[in-house]
């Protein structure tokens, strides 16, 4: 492969790599044709085919298994997948706290990280075993910790703790993911504004696949708990369409508290890949992103039967996880229990923040500055934090 990337070689390769040739449903070409003209014109990047040329093709590898799986496996597709509820916030607004405080519970689950890492058995795998899943994803969380040494500062990562789903949703070619790794603006605005419907569709199959293997294995079939930024920046739509119903658990906190922290993460996933990275760029860049998101938000909400979203403030979730962790189950019709406090006291001593390194950052670095923020973000915290 040449320094560039092109759509047709990524795909080749994945077939050659996986021995298979059918790759479903060719909707996912646009939104990949996309993603990889960017890559080409924007990103800069150091190394194209080991950093995102790998990753995208170890997408287009995932999509052709996703179609193997069905073959193999044709009772896979009658799995139905029941969604307890979607956490929606902005990042760094407490949602990774929520998820874990409410997948903790007995009555729901969440996707472990290694299952979003390697969603189909390995070769020689057997069914009822996924350790050799497991060891991989153990061998990868130390290796992106090794790239990207400040990340465990920022954002928890662990192979046998839960994950978003907008890891899998990166198989479609249609994520958040993506400009949050790579300085491709234009990119994240376009996926922002795309149907999203046929990408939820295929985070369903994904489930199917997953949950299928967890009912082999011996596993309950139990309502799902999803979370990721992705909802509010892109992907809201398309999740309500395919579930309508679905409760929404919004966790909202001060944007100047959230913005920075966020351009920080990203400066950690991009600085060191990419010569076209200024970090100078980035607020301008999300601050335009988290805006256009909470106003599709609210057009959304407004079109909504009231409380199908439950709003949770960052400081309740800081100040009272356990209290607030209950509160959100009982409005999602689950009456919490004494194993449902238990595990979530649990949750609370595995995920405290002072067993993780500090996170270090400045507004400024990003050009940005607390005034800017708060007059960007006014009706937003007008509305949900006074």
């Amino acid at each position: 492969m040449s320094g560039e990337l092109a759509v047709n070689a990524l795909l080749q390769q994945a077939r050659e790599a996986t021995g298979l040739s059918d790759f479903g449903d060719d909707w996912f070409l646009r939104p990949l044709t996309r993603l990889v003209d960017d890559v080409n014109r924007e990103a800069g990047l150091v190394s194209p085919e080991s950093s995102a040329g790998a990753r995208i093709q170890g997408a287009l590898a995932d999509r052709l298994q996703l179609e193997q799986y069905f073959k193999d496996h044709p009772e896979a597709a009658q799995e139905r997948i029941d969604l307890a509820c979607a956490i929606i916030g902005l990042p760094r607004t407490g949602s990774t706290m929520v998820h874990r405080l409410l997948s903790a519970s007995p009555k729901l689950t969440a996707l472990w990280w290694w299952e979003t890492a390697f969603p189909f058995p390995l070769p020689g795998e057997a069914m009822d075993d996924p350790a050799p899943r497991q060891e991989a994803a153990k061998g990868m969380v130390d290796w992106l910790l090794s790239e990207w040494p400040d990340f465990e500062s920022i954002d928890p990562m662990d192979a046998m703790a839960i994950n978003e789903e907008v890891v899998l949703l990166d198989r479609t070619f249609l994520s958040t993911t993506y400009d949050s790794m790579m300085p491709i603006h234009g990119y994240g605005h376009w996926q922002a504004e795309q149907d999203h419907e046929p990408a939820i569709r295929d985070l369903y199959r994904f489930l199917q696949v997953i949950q299928h293997q967890r009912v082999a294995r011996g596993e309950a079939r139990r309502p799902w708990v999803f979370k990721t930024p992705h909802y509010v920046m892109g992907a809201l739509a398309g999740l309500l369409k395919v579930w309508p119903d679905v409760k929404l658990v919004m966790t909202h906190r001060d944007v100047g508290d959230v913005l920075p922290s966020y351009c920080s993460m990203c400066a950690s996933l991009s600085v060191n890949s990419s010569t076209s990275y200024r970090k100078e760029a980035q607020g301008a860049h999300w601050t335009r992103r988290f805006r256009d998101g909470l106003n599709r938000l609210e057009a959304i909400r407004a079109t909504l039967p009231a409380g199908q979203v439950i709003d949770v403030a960052y400081r309740d979730t800081v100040t009272d996880p356990q209290g607030t962790g209950e509160k959100i189950l009982a409005a999602l019709g689950y009456a919490p229990d004494a194993d449902d406090r238990q595990a979530m006291q649990q949750a609370i001593a595995a995920n405290a923040r002072e067993a993780r390194p500090k996170h270090k950052y400045s507004a400024a670095d990003f050009g940005l500055t607390p005034e800017g923020i708060a007059q960007d973000f006014a009706d937003y915290h007008k509305q949900y934090l006074s």
